[in-house]
């Protein structure tokens, strides 16, 4: 059985370090209403090695929006890519449009772990027992509410 622990970690820094070795990868949006800045274009082309997949989305893990759409970008996470994040910006609630992607979502096999919905400055983990032990074991302090 999944929990959803809500948390006010913010650091990606952090996240990435204590999320290593249990979480395979991530993904963020950039909605299509919005625009695009140079910043936003350097991460994307620095990432671009690590691209496991880019779709249009109506939904992702925290989010489904009625009318519009979004572009998901979902990478490999391992210490380039972790490393790459925190150096564009390592608060996670600064990944807002237009200069930044939105809502970074750490996967274990596909199943969110990890979601945040940036423009609320929401962020939470989704996970079973055994993996709030193995967080536990990483320095998450896990407080179930």
């Amino acid at each position: 059985m999944k929990k959803i622990i809500n948390t006010k970690l913010n650091s990606i820094k952090r996240l990435t370090e204590g999320l290593s070795d249990f979480a395979d990868s991530f993904s963020f949006v950039l909605r299509d209403e919005n625009q695009i800045s140079q910043q936003t274009l350097a991460l994307l082309n620095e990432l671009s090695i690590y691209l496991i997949i880019e779709t249009d989305v109506k939904e992702w893990p925290g989010t489904k929006l009625i009318l519009d759409k979004a572009r998901l970008f979902k990478y490999y996470l391992n210490k380039e890519t972790a490393f790459i994040l925190s150096v564009y910006n390592d608060n996670l609630f600064n990944w807002l449009q237009p200069k930044l992607p939105e809502d970074i979502v750490f996967y274990k096999n596909d199943y969110p772990v990890f979601v945040s919905i940036t423009h609320e400055k929401e962020a939470y983990f989704e996970v079973s027992d055994d993996d709030i032990n193995l967080l536990e074991m990483k320095g998450f302090k896990i407080i179930e509410k």
